[in-house]
């Protein structure tokens, strides 16, 4: 029998899509009519100068203070995001900090560092996406002025970089065989849509507040991963705009990776292995010792009792209501290899069993049947029971449903395409923006950290259409993000590695110089 909660929960929800299919309905008759504060025969204005329809639209959203939390979902823009673009592109893509990041050796002076420095980032490929799905690839650009220039003529829908190759990608009929990539970074991609069997709240594109955590548990795992396992120090997470993360990682030992190790990185964070039968069987690769007391790879041991074991309890369970959900509950129980394990949780759901305040404090129904099945696990482990796959399945559930499931085939190979930082998403007209790790937590993909790209627009004029505008508007905290998480260390990085370069070079000079001399000093022994 439906709750009273669950009458209400779908009452509001059907007036909220009613209300959406209202809105959208006003939009297409709003693009039919003729130039602003114009009237056709059936439209009449009111006191104000606003139409009527305009006016009733209001008045609806203004009625439920739900109607906003149930609009909540990351869709596609109900604007012509392409025709934003130009301007955007012109006044507020942050070109210049992109192309000396992809520089890497930044500013110089010296004439052969500049020559040098052109080469390589000649080299990187810019893949852009034209109007009506037009891939235009292998485009180089030898400064930031030309990039712009193109960006401002060609008015790509979407960005992507790809590699450092041999040759400039432009000319790469010309070398045949020898044009490949020889350089690029360590790239990993995490897509909302492959969750879609452990959420009851959305699924495909759509994402909301209660799925959306999953991102930041991601973040939270593979970022100590790659800096205490693999010392990598310098990582840019950037949110993809729509449904999910990426992360560059672009130290210079991960850049310079060939495909077998890129793969091995990225098989060593692929422990979810996929699902079978509609989502009901999950498959992980969870390496345990032998015996009762088994462990896990140190690495995951951590990531499970730091990250995804409390975010499971606390956050996950009572925003998905797994335990709740007889489809996902069945899942869960199936991965339970004990029979009077699965007996009790049973009872517990098929009776609909809750938790009392008094005895069990506030604590939420999902929450509370999961704590039951530790307990009924704990005590067949404390008893005879030998079933040493009993010890592990509590952290298979777990690791099943939130551990961060990779695209690998992104990170495994060099020549993978991946969507530029700062571009905007096509469908959303969301910017591409950067994610602090420290505090992934404090992101918010529906408010102003990932600004529409019509809003940075309006800012933009607000505040006085010039450079120091950029910096009042919602890019202006990118920017910031940008350059404290990421961009500021990497400079000095790579200013220390040119100092090396320099100092070898000096060396190498020296030591050159010296063998002439001694070359010279012996043939004028032997003449003599």
């Amino acid at each position: 029998m439906k709750s009273v909660h669950h009458f209400k929960r779908e009452k509001v929800i059907s007036r909220a899509n009613a209300r959406e299919r209202e809105r959208v309905a006003l939009l297409k008759k709003k693009k039919k009519k003729k130039p602003a504060m114009t009237t056709t025969k059936n439209e009449t204005l009111g006191e104000s100068g606003e139409r009527k329809e305009d006016v009733k639209r209001q008045k609806l959203m203004e009625d439920d203070d739900d109607f906003e939390k149930n609009q909540a979902l990351v869709k596609e823009e109900a604007v012509d995001v392409h025709s934003l673009m130009r301007p955007y592109y012109a006044h507020i893509f942050p070109s210049k900090q992109l192309f000396e990041w992809l520089s890497y050796e930044g500013l110089t002076s010296s004439k052969e560092s500049q020559k040098d420095q052109q080469q390589f980032i000649q080299n990187r490929e810019f893949c852009f996406t034209l109007k009506g799905e037009i891939f235009v690839r292998y485009n180089s650009y030898a400064d930031e002025k030309s990039l712009r220039k193109d960006l401002k003529t060609k008015v790509p829908g979407k960005i992507d970089i790809g590699p450092v190759f041999s040759h400039n990608p432009k000319n790469r009929l010309a070398y045949g065989g020898s044009f490949k990539p020889v350089e690029r970074e360590l790239v990993f991609d995490i897509d909302m849509t492959d969750y879609d069997d452990v959420r009851t709240c959305c699924d495909q594109a759509k994402i909301c507040p209660k799925c959306w955590p999953l991102m930041n548990c991601a973040v939270k795992v593979l970022d100590v991963g790659l800096r205490e396992d693999f010392g990598f120090e310098h990582i840019l997470w950037v949110y993809s705009g729509r449904r999910g993360i990426h992360a560059w990682v672009c130290d210079e030992r991960a850049r310079k990776l060939s495909d077998e190790e890129r793969s091995a990185v990225a098989e060593y964070f692929s422990v979810f292995k996929g699902v079978e039968g509609g989502g009901e069987k999950k498959k992980t690769n969870l390496s345990f010792g032998s015996g009762k007391r088994a462990k896990m790879h140190p690495r995951l041991e951590e990531a499970y009792w730091k990250v995804l074991k409390p975010f499971w309890e606390k956050e996950f369970l009572p925003a998905q209501k797994l335990m709740e959900s007889k489809k996902h509950f069945e899942t869960i129980l199936s991965m339970i290899p004990d029979a009077t394990v699965r007996q009790k949780a049973e009872f517990d759901f098929n009776n609909n069993k809750m938790p009392t305040v008094s005895r069990d404090g506030d604590i939420d129904v999902n929450t509370w049947r999961w704590q039951r099945i530790v307990k009924a696990v704990e005590d067949e482990l404390r008893g005879k029971n030998t079933n040493w796959d009993l010890t592990r399945c509590l952290q298979t559930i777990i690791f099943s449903h939130v551990y961060p499931r990779l695209d690998a085939e992104v990170s495994k190979h060099m020549n993978h395409l991946l969507k530029a930082p700062f571009c905007v998403h096509p469908k959303t007209g969301r910017v591409c923006v950067p994610i602090d790790p420290s505090n992934c937590d404090a992101f918010d993909p529906f408010s102003s950290d990932a600004p529409k790209v019509h809003e940075l627009l309006q800012e933009y004029k607000k505040f006085g259409a010039d450079e120091n505008a950029v910096k009042k508007t919602a890019m202006g905290k990118a920017l910031e993000t940008f350059e404290r998480c990421f961009w500021s260390k990497l400079k000095v990085a790579n200013e220390e590695e040119k100092k090396k370069k320099k100092m070898m070079m000096n060396n190498n000079v020296l030591n050159e110089s010296n063998a002439l001399n001694k070359n010279s000093n012996a043939a004028a022994d032997m003449e003599f």
